[in-house]
């Protein structure tokens, strides 16, 4: 089935640097069910700075799932109160350049602001008005953009993003010159395990299909990097595996945190580690109760250093049963 995805907030429809760029009202949901159209509309309210007289063109940008070929399948329209009607915007093309970068749009909105928490595949697609206005100095108004898209086929949570600036600031170094708002986002009812976007892939484990009442190996990759920097564990010589397992509906629990041969993870190659565990065992959970939860995080010899998620919290995973 085709898929289109409208994504859109709006701003700076107007000059090269409004004096005033707020957001009226943002209407975007939380979550959709997967192959579902969703429907959101943002409000603007913008005022066009006074000593500004040069004009420029609108750019919209969004950051979304590579998997939903955004450059494809998006539509981008915009109404605004002075009565012009809806506008298209179109997609930006190769010779399309951001002037700070000098290069494309996607590849300085990559460099410039990130990927916002993702660690799958995501990709920044960037949209250029058609229309030219007559807005100048001092003039105020207000937009509103209708979007639609078609949640993909996976369960998965993103953090989606949308970048509202012009072609002659670019993705500037300061942000009064641009708006961006960040949604995160989760599809449901699909047939897979939720493909975590957010969370960095230092951590996984084996089988891909698995239960906590399975045998299980937890995987740790030192080399990965989370927001560009080093796992504190790189170069480690050795790595501890602290967890805990809820389990009679999440009333009880038990927690693994002692150092020694239980949580020690063998090494699988230049920072990289794993431990086989079967949960009830390693709990001491019996094996006629079923676990609920595990959560984990590595730690070095002394426990000086803990490797968690980077909001602080432990590593999870779902069961995915198929």
């Amino acid at each position: 089935m085709k898929r289109y995805y409208r994504y859109l907030t709006i701003a700076a429809l107007a000059a090269i640097v409004a004096g005033c760029m707020e957001f009226l009202a943002i209407n975007h949901p939380e979550t959709a069910p997967v192959n579902t159209g969703v429907d959101a509309t943002f409000d603007v309210k913008i005022e066009v700075n006074k000593d500004i007289d040069i004009r420029t063109t609108p750019v919209v940008a969004i950051l979304a799932p590579t998997a939903w070929k955004m450059a494809e399948n998006a539509v981008v329209t915009y109404t605004t109160s002075d009565g012009s009607g809806t506008k298209e915007m179109r997609l930006a093309v190769g010779t399309d350049q951001e002037p700070k970068t000098k290069g494309p749009w996607s590849a300085a909105l990559k460099s410039r602001l990130g990927l916002k928490g993702n660690y799958e595949s995501v990709e920044w697609v960037a949209f250029i008005a058609t229309t030219d206005h007559n807005w100048g100095p001092n003039d105020q108004f207000t937009g509103t953009v209708t979007v639609r898209f078609t949640t993909g086929s996976e369960n998965l949570k993103t953090n989606l993003a949308y970048f509202i600036g012009n072609t002659q600031d670019g993705v500037h170094d300061d942000a009064q010159y641009y708006l961006l708002h960040e949604q995160p986002f989760e599809t449901t009812g699909g047939s897979n395990a939720t493909i975590d976007y957010t969370l960095p892939k230092m951590c996984s484990i084996s089988p891909e299909a698995f239960t906590w009442e399975d045998i299980v190996a937890i995987k740790y990759d030192a080399t990965i990097q989370v927001d560009g920097v080093d796992s504190p564990l790189k170069g480690a010589d050795k790595v501890y595996l602290m967890a805990r397992a809820s389990y009679n509906g999440e009333t009880q629990e038990a927690v693994v945190d002692e150092v020694g041969a239980k949580t020690l993870m063998t090494k699988n190659g230049k920072d990289k580690w794993m431990l086989y565990l079967y949960p009830h065992e390693f709990f001491g959970v019996p094996a006629g109760v079923k676990i609920d939860k595990v959560s984990f995080y590595m730690v070095n010899a002394d426990k000086s250093i803990e490797v968690k998620m980077p909001d602080g919290e432990e590593f999870s995973f779902p069961e995915n049963d198929k």
